[in-house]
């Protein structure tokens, strides 16, 4: 696995769910359900089951990230994340799809392919993924 983002075909997607290995955490979040940040923040937070915000923490970006860059509580080593109908996901609001997917590509899984293992206490790396399967 590399950390990387990858657009995929519906007919290319099958491969990634016949993966059953038991140290492969898969996440798939439906892209025809997510319109907002606020849909994204919910999904994403469900899907990563991250643990309750602070009192002093909103649901925005900053947690967003500081949670992405944690996942202490998830002991996989190996992540795959499925956006299914991508061309769904944020339809309505290009920007900010755009800005997730930079995200990933720029921040989230370069951290967890170098940084991660110097920046956080017992820090390990991860073999995270993302995939969009479009239509």
């Amino acid at each position: 696995m590399n950390n990387n983002v990858i657009f995929i075909s519906k007919k290319e997607s099958n491969s990634l769910y016949s993966k059953t290995q038991e140290d492969i955490l898969k996440v798939i979040i439906d892209g025809e359900k997510i319109c907002s940040w606020s849909d994204y923040w919910n999904a994403i937070s469900n899907a990563f089951s991250f643990p309750e915000l602070p009192s002093y923490m909103k649901p925005d970006y900053h947690s967003y990230y500081d949670l992405m860059t944690d996942l202490s509580w998830l002991k996989n080593e190996n992540i795959i994340l499925i956006f299914e109908n991508a061309d769904s996901f944020l339809a309505n609001d290009l920007q900010l799809k755009n800005n997730i997917i930079k995200d990933f590509k720029e921040f989230l899984l370069p951290f967890w392919e170098e940084e991660a293992s110097k920046t956080v206490v017992n820090g390990k790396k991860k073999n995270f993924s993302v995939y969009f399967v479009e239509e």
